[in-house]
């Protein structure tokens, strides 16, 4: 999932499409804290390019409790599209740019 909506970089350069590429929940002090990379385009994502722009966005304490029993990852598209000047009109783009992961590989499982 990512979000597209064209905004300018800090380099002076727009981007338009957004992921969040890490997520870090403190349940004990009740932080949260996103991290969203900004790629010139979706194809450009897709051509495993560098983001042009990371950000780190602390979520306040206040909107804690939305984060829970939910998905953390929709909650925070969401979240950024109601909170982040910029992102308000973003749209949602559902298409799977990375590569499925492997499956994980089981000590002691072997095929018969």
């Amino acid at each position: 999932m990512a979000i597209i909506k064209e905004l300018d970089t800090k380099f002076g350069i727009g981007a338009s499409y957004h992921r969040i590429t890490a997520f870090n929940i403190s349940y004990s002090s009740k932080k949260i804290t996103i991290c969203v990379a900004s790629y010139l385009s979706k194809e450009a994502r897709a051509n495993k390019s560098i983001p042009i722009e990371e950000l780190d966005i602390a979520i306040p304490f206040s909107d804690f409790s939305s984060f829970l029993n939910v998905n953390p990852i929709v909650q925070g598209y969401e979240w950024l599209k109601q909170n982040v000047i910029g992102f308000e009109d973003a749209v949602d783009d559902f298409d799977i740019v990375e590569p499925p992961l492997p499956e994980p590989v089981i000590e002691g499982d072997v095929d018969e």
